[in-house]
């Protein structure tokens, strides 16, 4: 069949999403943190874009007037502190103490009283010094210091000019840098396991290639201060040397803090801890070595059997390991802390349903009315390739802002429709917490299911009853005996109360559980509690005895 090449007109149905479609999805799934930051960037990129501060009502024409009048000598009223100022260091003289001589009386409380002669004054130190007395042509009715004592606190003066020989014992940063600086800067960075390692290491005896070596083993230790198995092997290929020298740096790098550090295994690291506390024996190597499955779960008679030792011993010994450190790195391991910013705000006021979103800095964004009124008034005087520009940016304002404004109404619609069946939870905990699914509150809110899911994404909201993830409130329905269904994390919740109840020398078994629940009226299988125990990382009832 040959090839070749025709125009055919075909008719099809598409959907095809512009730019600002595909903002206001992406807008739902951010939390408020995250909007926040992607507003911070748009700001910085679009100069259209402005965040009204509080307090901030003075346009922006009424801003230059104002600094046009001070221009044309209408100061403000800080210029009257800085005439006091001025005419107090015109009138500064110092005396013997240090204190500051009183101004010359003005001339009108002088018009009556006889001319005197001038009499030859000594010179003062502030003459010696260099400093010249008022002159003629000075403004005698400048503001003295008892004239003006509220004003005086508010006049910086800086007393080194007029005190050179003394010393400064003390040091000030400006005050400008002092209020920008964020002092979470002076809070010391937690100190990594690595870092605690080389230091160590500095103040070892290992030197040239045996701190090399050394080096290379710390950078191979994981989160939890563990070494691969094939680690030495590794070391030895990669510096050419023989592995019992690998082993003999490894040996001097697990005697290093914390303890256990190093290991190989679990067994090694609980090993090396027992010989750093003194409780190292033949027995607990043989155990932990050999039998550590069986003497986690705890089948002292069966292992004392095998071993031929008694049963208190083996117990001694479970209670000296059950206080090591199975993961000797965690308590250096640097992980980032999540912060929790909640997304909604639900409150209960006299009996009435309160939503409110956390809006942080976003709820101020608007366009700047200056570039605004610049666009049309001098549209004429844009070249085309700036009137492009502007015009595109102002677009993309527009478009951000309602696009953010469409998302604080969808998520006060969906949160609203949750909490108005979860409404028995905000009152009484999470025991009366209701069912409930994404297309349940799709079908209150007249939203598509995607719709919701996106909003209820990595979203936080405050209520009475604590800080919950907004799919927290959607779960599956376990049938009781009463007339309601009851949520999964209701079952979850008497779960871990019963398990917090039991006498720890008898755990309940799962079945065991299953049963109690079922006397309080919820019927759920054996394997279901099983589940959930599992999802809630509780450990089987073998491995939560102690004797």
């Amino acid at each position: 069949m040959a090839l070749h090449l025709q125009q055919l007109q075909k008719q099809t149905q598409r959907l095809i999403m512009t730019p600002q479609m595909q903002q206001s999805i992406q807008l739902l799934q951010l939390n408020s943190m995250e909007l926040e930051q992607l507003a911070d960037q748009e700001l910085t990129e679009n100069p259209f874009l402005t965040v009204e501060e509080q307090g901030e009502e003075e346009p922006r024409e009424e801003q230059t007037e104002s600094r046009q009048d001070s221009e044309n000598g209408q100061q403000p009223e800080q210029d009257a502190f800085d005439q006091v100022r001025e005419g107090i260091e015109e009138r500064m003289l110092s005396g013997e103490n240090g204190q500051v001589a009183a101004p010359p009386a003005p001339e009108s409380s002088l018009s009556n009283e006889q001319p005197q002669t001038e009499q030859p004054q000594p010179p003062s130190a502030a003459d010696a010094a260099g400093t010249t007395t008022p002159e003629e042509g000075e403004n005698p009715d400048a503001p003295s210091l008892e004239k003006v004592p509220e004003q005086f606190e508010q006049v910086d003066l800086n007393w080194d000019e007029y005190y050179s020989d003394s010393e400064n014992s003390t040091y000030s940063g400006n005050r400008e840098d002092i209020e920008e600086r964020d002092f979470a800067e002076y809070v010391a960075a937690k100190t990594s396991l690595a870092d605690q390692l080389h230091w160590q290491l500095r103040c070892s005896t290992l030197e040239d290639l045996d701190a090399r070596i050394c080096e290379y083993l710390i950078g191979d230790l994981n989160d939890d201060g563990y070494l691969a198995p094939e680690a030495t092997a590794e070391a030895a290929a990669e510096f050419g040397i023989e592995i019992e020298q690998v082993e003999r740096v490894l040996a001097i790098l697990q005697e290093f803090d914390p303890p256990g550090i190093g290991a190989r295994s679990l067994a090694e690291s609980l090993l090396i801890q027992m010989k750093n506390l003194g409780s190292y024996s033949d027995l607990a190597r043989k155990i932990l070595e050999n039998h550590l499955t069986v003497f986690q779960k705890k089948k002292f008679r069966e292992l004392g059997r095998k071993l031929g030792v008694s049963e208190e011993e083996l117990i001694d010994l479970h209670h000296k390991v059950s206080r090591l450190e199975p993961h000797p790195g965690r308590s250096l391991s640097v992980e980032s802390v999540q912060y929790i910013t909640p997304d909604v705000f639900v409150k209960l006021i006299d009996g009435e349903l309160m939503i409110y979103l956390n809006e942080g800095r976003i709820g101020k964004l608007s366009v700047d009315r200056f570039y605004q009124r610049m666009l049309h008034q001098q549209r004429r005087a844009l070249t085309q390739k700036d009137r492009e520009y502007a015009v595109e940016k102002f677009r993309s304002a527009l478009t951000l802002i309602k696009n953010i404004e469409k998302r604080k109404s969808t998520i006060l619609r969906v949160t609203e429709a949750i909490m108005d069946v979860q409404r028995p939870f905000l009152e009484s905990g999470v025991e009366r917490l209701k069912p409930l699914t994404l297309r349940e509150v799709a079908d209150m809110v007249g939203m598509h299911e995607s719709t919701v899911a996106r909003v209820t994404s990595s979203k936080y909201v405050e209520t009475p009853q604590g800080n919950y993830e907004l799919k927290y409130f959607f779960s599956s329905s376990i049938d009781s005996a009463g007339s309601d269904a009851v949520s999964s994390w209701a079952i979850k919740e008497k779960l871990q109360q019963i398990i917090h109840d039991e006498d720890p020398a008898k755990p309940h078994s799962d079945q065991k559980i299953a049963e109690m629940l079922k006397e309080r009226s919820f019927e759920i299988a054996r394997r279901t509690v099983t589940k959930y125990r599992e999802q809630l990382k509780i450990l089987p009832a073998k491995y939560r005895r102690q004797t």
